[in-house]
């Protein structure tokens, strides 16, 4: 049995400790968290919740009647779907900032030249929305949280 100062400590270990079990399961985690984003993209849905478009005007972001007749499931007027993109969805990456308190999403497949070009056209591409945000936390990163809790309290 527990005496409270035994607990106290344990409770104070956990406590300066929170922080980096969350950097551990976000790493540990990193491809569910880069599904996330990936599955938005698939929706052409943005961090902010809206459609993803290209501000760069050189580029649609829409498939064209062209691009239709070569490939009938990329129907003309529909968002890009980003799976003819090289290494852009395999590379994604997640990155903690020095607080330990935001993430960041990211591709290292983007590219250079024009194609670097295209993807910084997507101000709303890399991020989570509300809805995925939410899973993060409670799906994601709430459940091991807990049984890093639990195995000291």
């Amino acid at each position: 049995m527990q005496t409270i100062d035994t607990y106290l400590k344990a409770a104070k270990t956990v406590r300066d400790s929170l922080l980096d079990e969350t950097e551990r399961i976000i790493y540990a985690k990193e491809n569910d968290i880069s599904n996330l984003n990936i599955g938005q993209i698939e929706d052409s849905k943005g961090s902010d919740g809206k459609l993803l478009e290209n501000t760069d005007t050189r580029f649609k972001g829409l498939y064209s009647m062209s691009t239709q007749l070569l490939n009938p499931k990329k129907v003309a007027g529909t968002p890009y779907d980003f799976f003819e993109t090289g290494n852009f969805l395999g590379n994604f990456q997640v990155d903690i900032d020095s607080s330990l308190t935001k993430i960041s999403i990211s591709s290292t497949g983007t590219g250079a030249g024009e194609k670097a070009s295209f993807f910084r056209g997507y101000t709303n591409l890399f991020g989570l929305d509300t809805e995925n945000q939410s899973k993060l936390n409670y799906s994601i990163i709430l459940p091991e949280l807990q049984k890093f809790i639990n195995k000291y309290l």
